[in-house]
Order: C-alpha cells, then structure tokens, then sequence
C-alpha cells in the first residue's frame, strides 16, 4: 500500500512538474506532435498506397468491362447472323423436307451457307442437324469428328479445341431452330452449328494492359486459355491460379453471353512502382510542416501565451483589488483585449446601476400589469348588462306587438354578443351570420332601400377565420358608398373556397366609387397607421383590419381594392384556410 501511494505521489508531482511550467507544457506538445507527425507519415504512406491500388483495380477493371463488352458485341453479331440463317425460308424447309426435296434445294441451301461464310470472316464451317442429331447439310470444315455434338435449347458456346494438335484453335456455336413460323414454339426442328476461330479474340487484349508486365487472358469454361500472352495460349489454367496471392492481383469478369472469363494478373510490386517517389515527396511535406510548426509554437509562447498569462493573472487578483487597472502596452489584438478589460471594469458600477433601475421598473410594469387585469375584469360586467338589456328590450317589444324593434333588437343583441365572445377565430358560416344580423339592421335603418346578400360556398362554411374581418368592410360600403345614393343599392359579400389551400372573401357595392388616386391613398394611409400602431382595440377601421391580417397572416394574407367612380368599389380578401396562429 506505502509503495501505491509512493507512486500516486511521483505521478501527481510529475504532473504538477509538467502543468506549472509553459515551456515544459511546450515542450510535452513538442514531442507529442511529433508522435503525430510519425503516426500521421505512417498513416498517409498507408493510405496513398490504398488509393493507388485501388485506382489501379478501377482502371483494370474498366479494361476489363471493355473487353466484356466487345465480346457482348460479337456475340449480338453473331446471334443475328445465326437467326437470319435459321429462319431464312430455305434453310428453314430444308429441317422439315423429305429427301427428294433436300436433294432439289441442296444448291440453294450451299449457297446460302457459302454466303453467311462470306459475311463473318471467322467462320470456319457451318452445319445443319436434324432434331435426331443427323447431319443434312454443311460447307467448310468438317469438325464433327472433333468435338461431340450435343442439341441445345438455346444459343451455346462450345469450349476451345484445337483439331488434330493444329496451332489454330476453334470453338463451336450452337444455335437450336425452333418451328416458330407455324406456332409450335416448343417443337425443335433441328440446329445450326457454326465453327468458328479463336484468332479474332487475340486483338480484343492487345495493348489493354495497363502496366508493362500484366497478363490478360480469355478462358473458356474449362479455363484453358483462348487469347492472350503467346506463351500460354491454348494452355489450362489452374483454378488456384484464379485467386489473389501476396505476388499476384487477380481480377476476373464473367462473361455472360459465352460462358466465359476475363482473367487479368497483375504483379503486386507494379501496383506500387510509383510509391517510393510518393513517399518521398510526402517526407519533405512533413519536414516542413514540422518546422513551420515549430516556429509557430515560438511564435505563440513569445507574442500571446506570456501576455495572455498577464492578462489572467490580473483578473485574477482584480477581485482583491477592484480599483486595480491593467497596464496596456502596444497596439496588437491582445493590448487592445487589454484596454477592453479597463473599460469593462470603468463601466461595471453603471452598469450595475442600471440593473438595478431595470429591476425597479420591471416591477413597476408587473404591477401595473395585475392592476389593468382586475380592471378589465371589472369592465366585463358592462357588455353583460348590456346585452341583457336588450334582451329586455326585445322581450318589451314582442309584448307591445311591436315585431319590427324585436326584431332589430335581437339582430343587435347578436352582434353585440358576437363581438364580446372570447374567441377571435370563429369559421366563416359564423362570419357569415354576423353579416346576416347586421343586413337586417341596415334593412330597418334604410327602410329597404339598401339590401346586403350574402353568399357563401358550402365547402368554405367550416373554414376558420379572424373575427370581425367582414363587417367593417360591409359599413363602409354602405356609409360611404351607398348612403350618398339616391337610388337602390346592393352590397354583395362573397365567400368561396380558393386555390385549394385559400379562402377569398370579396365585399362589393353598386355605390358612388372613386377615383384611382383616392384609392391609392386609402392603401397608402392604411398601411401606414398599421406601421405605426401596434395595437388599435378601439379601433374597427380597414387600418384596424389591415393590421390584424398582417399580425395573423403575415405576408400570407392578401388585401385589395378597386373603384370605379358612378360603379362602386370592390375590396377583395385573400387569406389561407389555416390560420396560423390562434389567441391573438
């Protein structure tokens, strides 16, 4: 346990040795960056040789993909010539004729196979079999003897042979004839082989390699090699060969079309040829980065490290003595931190001045904040008592027979209680019935010379709105555009559904109108006391409106106006279904 603690001791001091000092702290960062340096060298050689690597693989393998590629495409030209030849009317009888007839059209048949010969240079032979695997028919080498002959369901790729020891190597290609012409798609009539020359796959390989010693070979099923170096062509390649060693990268591609494979051997010591200058290059990168780093620590210790431990050790001490000023020397970023920390301390006592007057009035508003609440609790006995009243009043009437001032009592004894109900966002049948109540009343107040006709879509009726958006808009009408009028008049109040996604309600009049500048004017003045009012409850005017749709809506919400002087005016309100804040 005494050793334990020992030890505990060594370590704490040491630790206390290397945290007490600047320089021995640079010192340790020294050496540790240099570890990183090391570590980070290491890293990079790892890394650079990777990405070489695997830049070599991507570019091996896109040689790769392109050789595949022109083997696809020879396969395709083959596969058209072979269904042009099946399917040619003679060579397609010759499968289903009798022999007297073969015998009439054997000239035609070697005819067209002499001629197919002519168009691919690399067919070397071309025969025909009935579905029993007999022989009818065939022009240029004989190589049946050569390999065995088996019928096939679909177009097939025999592997290489080499007839009799020759140094030309040939592979067969199978081509099953079906009677397609008369329906029987499952009915085999008989096959078309063609023998054809490995040669032509030599210049698919040439100059793909993309180091100096790599080998690319073309094998068949059997791995025995088709085109490649010279000196293992024809030859059989073991399957152990076919996977990657430490010596050797292996890549090998299918090919789909013919059964066979692509094989690419690579040295591994090619891979990296360039690594030993890219090592060097990265070397002298490190040791100039190391010495400016060093540098830089200088540079740190010297310029910011020993004024920055200034700086601390007054602050530090600024506690024991407040009325204490830094001294500023020079004129680089820490000076002036320097003269900051004066002038933050110079303005400490106002500052805590200041906190102290902002508590005060912070409470002076929360009082007088309660206060304005129990008041307005106090005025919300007033529009009770009013509407009550004029329940009375109504009831009054109705018992005097006096239909018409029940019924205009009761229009108003609606208004009032939809004005003073807590909500403000109410739907738009709601809105809408307000209006109603409100049409009654100016029905009475005109004698029915000015009519209110209120029409609303069925899809809008349970859309929500703003209160009290409508009805300013509907006594403007009427007072400022109808009143003057001799005649009748007629304020229509529209709402629909818009867009999908918006509501449009639009109020429109047959009044006096006005001309364009004096609409202007009414937008411009509108827009500007809604600037410069944040909050008018008083006040029920387009203003009043304007700023209440741009406190709900935002720039979301659309307000317009038209006039037309001896037409009427036309005030039209763009707002979205869904209001996006409510409790305003």
């Amino acid at each position: 346990m005494a050793h334990i603690r020992k030890n505990g001791s060594e370590n704490s001091k040491g630790g206390l040795w290397i945290k007490n000092s600047l320089f021995r702290q640079f010192f340790v960062i020294v050496i540790l960056l240099l570890f990183c340096m090391a570590g980070s060298y290491v890293l990079t050689n790892r890394v650079v040789k990777n990405l070489i690597r695997k830049n070599t693989e991507t570019s091996n393998d896109k040689i790769l993909h392109q050789i595949d590629a022109k083997t696809s495409e020879f396969h395709n030209s083959l596969y058209n010539i072979l269904t042009l030849l099946a399917y040619e009317q003679t060579a397609y009888d010759y499968f289903s004729q009798d022999r007297l007839d073969r015998l009439n059209e054997y000239e035609n048949l070697i005819s067209l196979l002499s001629n197919t010969m002519m168009i691919q240079n690399d067919i070397a032979g071309i025969t025909l079999y009935d579905a029993q695997k007999n022989k009818l028919a065939g022009v240029g080498k004989d190589f049946d003897v050569f390999a065995r002959i088996e019928m096939v369901s679909k177009l097939t790729y025999s592997n290489v042979f080499r007839p009799n020891s020759s140094s030309e190597a040939y592979f067969m290609v199978f081509y099953p004839v079906y009677d397609l012409l008369h329906g029987n798609y499952d009915k085999q009539l008989g096959m078309i082989v063609f023998l054809m020359k490995a040669s032509k796959f030599s210049s698919y390989l040439a100059d793909s390699a993309i180091t100096e010693n790599e080998q690319l070979f073309l094998v068949d099923r059997n791995n025995v090699v088709i085109a490649g170096d010279g000196d293992q062509e024809f030859q059989r390649l073991e399957e152990e060969t076919l996977e990657s060693t430490p010596e050797q990268f292996i890549q090998v591609v299918d090919q789909k079309e013919t059964g066979w494979r692509i094989v690419s051997i690579i040295p591994v010591r090619e891979l990296y040829s360039g690594m030993s200058i890219v090592r060097g290059s990265i070397l002298v990168i490190y040791l100039f980065t190391l010495g400016g780093l060093v540098l830089l620590l200088c540079f740190c210790y010297l310029i910011v490290i020993r004024p920055i431990r200034r700086v601390d050790l007054f602050v530090k001490n600024n506690v024991a003595n407040p009325t204490r000023r830094l001294e500023v020397e020079g004129t680089d970023e820490i000076s002036v931190l320097a003269g900051n920390l004066n002038h933050m301390l110079d303005e400490k006592d106002d500052m805590s001045e200041k906190l102290r007057q902002s508590q005060r009035i912070l409470y002076e508003t929360e009082l007088a904040k309660q206060q304005m609440q129990v008041l307005a609790y106090r005025n919300q006995i007033n529009p009770h008592f009013l509407y009550n009243t004029f329940e009375c009043i109504r009831a009054m009437a109705l018992y005097y027979d006096a239909d018409e001032i029940a019924e205009i009592t009761m229009a108003l004894s609606r208004i009032f209680r939809y004005s003073i109900k807590g909500d403000n966002v109410v739907t738009v049948s709601e809105e809408m019935g307000n209006i109603r109540e409100y049409a009654k009343i100016i029905h009475y107040r005109f004698g029915g010379r000015i009519r209110v006709d209120v029409r609303m879509d069925k899809e809008a009726e349970d859309m929500e709105l703003i209160k009290l958006i409508l009805q300013p808009i509907v006594e403007n009408s009427i007072f400022h555009g109808l009143e003057q009028k001799l005649e009748d008049g007629l304020v229509t109040v529209k709402a629909e559904c818009f867009r999908v996604k918006w509501l449009r309600f639009t109020v429109e009049d047959d009044g006096c109108g006005m001309e364009q500048e004096a609409v202007d004017r009414l937008m411009y003045q509108m827009k500007r006391q809604s600037l410069h009012r944040s909050s008018s409850k008083d006040s029920i005017g387009l203003a009043n409106i304007y700023q209440r749709l741009q406190l709900f809506y935002g720039a979301c919400a659309e307000f317009r106006m038209s006039s037309t002087p001896g037409k009427g005016t036309v005030v039209e309100i763009i707002i979205p279904c869904r209001i996006p804040g409510k409790g305003m």
